[in-house]
């Protein structure tokens, strides 16, 4: 396309819908039927070491390990009654963003798979507005609800705050 016409279309009043409703429908039926991250190496030490501390420091209270669908769900019946493990709540909790700009309440992001995106994406940003590199920074950004399991953690000795990182990387 020309430049005419990548302007023409930008500033046109009149876009015309990028897909069709039936293609729309299409799409969050595949999308829906992607499978969930799958976890890696659940039977290390060092990662069960840091899935105890990470139940120990407090993490689960937000970062609920698991859940099991509801057992009528439509329109998708092969869904119902599924135990899923996304580390959410899916609920907003005051974290401590208290700065000007930003948000104070925050849904808790599902961690499952978060490992991955060096690879899927070639990122690492985390927390909501993508401002933690890795996960130590996003778990030192925590406060508020979140302040207790955050000092917990930064007592942790280098070996058991790695154990707890490797875990997150896991799932």
């Amino acid at each position: 396309q020309s430049k005419e016409e990548i302007y023409n279309y930008l500033m046109s009043r009149e876009l015309k819908p990028e897909m069709t409703m039936e293609d729309y429908n299409a799409f969050m039926v595949w999308h829906r039927g992607l499978a969930v991250p799958a976890a890696r190496n659940l039977n290390d030490k060092t990662v069960q070491h840091g899935k105890s501390l990470f139940q120990e420091l407090g993490c689960i209270a937000c970062h609920r390990p698991s859940w099991t669908t509801r057992s009528d769900h439509k329109p998708f019946p092969a869904l119902s009654n599924q135990k899923i493990f996304p580390y959410t709540d899916l609920l907003r909790h005051n974290i401590g963003l208290h700065q000007p700009g930003r948000v104070a309440l925050c849904r808790t992001t599902p961690l499952w798979g978060r490992g991955l995106m060096p690879v899927t994406s070639g990122y690492t940003d985390m927390l909501h507005d993508l401002r933690a590199r890795n996960y130590e920074e996003a778990i030192l950004w925590h406060s508020g609800e979140a302040k207790q399991p955050k000092e917990k953690f930064r007592a942790l000795s280098k070996e058991d705050r790695e154990a707890l990182i490797k875990f997150l990387q896991s799932i």
